[in-house]
């Protein structure tokens, strides 16, 4: 609410505008000084703090690990089926899948316990999430880190020969 009159109108920037019967250009109340502006009555109001409503801290804290076991199940949901098969048919589970898993599994049990002895919202406002990549994605970063190395070396190979 920036700029007011002494009647408590709220003048807006960039826009013209008349106050007791003088009319003011749209840049005036960039250009003009204090001075100019307190002879015609206008003046600068801060404006209020915003007031935040937050939930109460045990529902914050519980919605937090809620939130935490709900990506959790998601993120495994997607290999749950090569558990089911080695369970039910003797699959053997990758490696990488069974890796994967463990390190969902160890993030939420870390997001669980953070969120359940946060003893402020500052606490739980500072808890940051850290989930593991999927075995695509780090194949695909894998991939693409070695394309890079590849071609950088072969860039540097074309400098070096080319002195």
């Amino acid at each position: 609410m920036p700029y007011t009159t002494q009647e408590g109108r709220v003048l807006p920037l960039d826009k013209s505008f008349t106050h007791n019967n003088v009319q003011f250009g749209a840049n005036w109340l960039r250009v003009s000084n204090p001075e100019d502006k307190q002879s015609y009555g206008i003046s600068w109001t801060d404006p209020e703090p915003e007031v935040v409503v937050r939930a109460p801290l045990e529902r914050e804290k519980s919605d937090g690990v809620k939130r935490a076991k709900n990506t959790a199940g998601q993120l495994l949901a997607t290999t749950d089926w090569q558990i089911i098969a080695s369970v039910e048919r003797g699959r053997a589970v990758a490696s990488d899948v069974s890796e994967y898993r463990a390190a969902v599994i160890v993030e939420a049990d870390r997001l669980e316990s953070q969120y359940s002895t946060a003893e402020s919202y500052e606490a739980l406002d500072a808890i940051v999430q850290n989930w593991p990549e999927t075995p695509e994605e780090k194949a695909q970063r894998e991939a693409d880190e070695a394309r890079i190395k590849k071609q950088q070396e072969e860039d540097a190979a074309k400098e070096g020969g080319g002195e």
